[in-house]
């Protein structure tokens, strides 16, 4: 009988509010240039299913070692509805933090109560992204080849990616390109000659490599960036 009683009462004191007691965790990860924050870094754990509201005050998160303010509350933004004390639980990082852990080709980002940890190792997860124009004259009618770095991200091929070609007095025009993780490829209309200015739509399309993903089955990072317009003449 006091066997019984002593794992009854046990049973009484065991806390359902812990990190491990969320359904299949799954950490996101998002980079760049975030409206209307500016650099930031965005970590969202969320359960695959939704299941008991849990507050989970412990739950912290770092990049590099380097803490992340967890946000609270409700988040209504158009299509985006979540509850941070509930089911999703999300933190960040301003560009002063970092700043502490940029250069590095990986960052690692965890996330534990002290009892349960997940993490997601990511490489150019904080890269700065840089478009260039490789081929050497251009011309109308002809395959341009544009040269992206850091030139080794993933390319999410479910993402379209075009680019948008102005020329003066002329309406925008949208060609349709081809992803690589180093390059953008798009044959140049046969008409349009002269000056033109142009802008790389589905930036999206890349992404940093997820290479480690710890404590859960489901790990996704992405790095947002706007390409700068670029200048070339097409003959």
């Amino acid at each position: 009988m006091i066997l019984l009683l002593a794992l009854l009462g046990c049973a009484e004191e065991k806390k359902f509010d812990q990190f491990a007691d969320v359904f299949e965790p799954a950490l996101t990860v998002n980079a760049g240039e975030l409206e209307p924050h500016g650099k930031r870094l965005q970590v969202l754990v969320h359960p695959e299913r939704e299941g008991v509201c849990r507050a989970l005050p412990e739950l912290r998160a770092d990049i590099d070692g380097v803490a992340l303010t967890r946000l609270h509350g409700k988040v209504s933004t158009g299509a985006f509805k979540y509850d941070r004390d509930c089911f999703v639980y999300e933190f960040e990082g301003d560009a002063a933090v970092l700043a502490k852990v940029a250069g590095k080709p990986t960052n690692t980002v965890t996330v534990t109560d002290g009892v349960t940890t997940v993490s997601l190792t990511a490489r150019n997860l904080l890269a700065d992204t840089a478009l260039v124009v490789e081929t050497v004259e251009p011309k109308a009618g002809a395959e341009v080849v544009l040269k992206l770095s850091p030139g080794d991200d993933r390319v999410d091929a479910s993402v379209p990616v075009s680019v948008e070609l102005r020329a003066e007095g002329a309406t925008a025009v949208s060609i349709p390109a081809v992803a690589t993780p180093d390059t953008v490829t798009f044959t140049a209309p046969a008409d349009l000659t002269g000056p033109v200015q142009l802008d790389l739509m589905g930036t999206r399309a890349w992404g940093p490599e997820v290479t480690v993903c710890t404590g859960t089955q489901k790990c996704s990072a992405s790095r947002t960036f706007v390409a700068p317009t670029l200048s070339l003449e097409l003959k």
